[in-house]
């Protein structure tokens, strides 16, 4: 951890402890450099609190990690995470009500 925040990055845990996060979501949003999320789960040390710069609730009752993650980044990006176009890909799917429909770029 003390790698990361000296490359500059800062540190997102996402647990039932910490602040809720619709009041919080806004401070992460400002920072600038890579966040790295780390998914709360049974038996976290201290450390990872104490060494957090934000320590996020995702409710504040027993969750999924996975439903944690996308929640919060559900929240980061404010919705528009579907709408995203990716430079460098190499494939894009596209919506489809009946079938797979995957389109092959460049």
């Amino acid at each position: 951890m003390s790698d990361w925040n000296k490359r500059k990055g800062i540190i997102v845990h996402l647990t039932m402890y910490g602040l809720n996060l619709d009041e919080i979501i806004d401070d992460v949003r400002k920072t600038t450099g890579d966040i790295l999320l780390v998914v709360g789960s049974k038996k976290v040390p201290k450390e990872l609190y104490e060494g957090s710069d934000f320590n996020i609730a995702v409710g504040n009752q027993p969750h999924s990690e996975v439903a944690a993650l996308a929640v919060f980044l559900d929240r980061l990006f404010k919705g528009e995470e579907f709408k995203r176009e990716f430079n460098y890909a190499k494939y894009r799917v596209v919506s489809s009500e009946k079938r797979k429909h995957v389109e092959k770029l460049k």
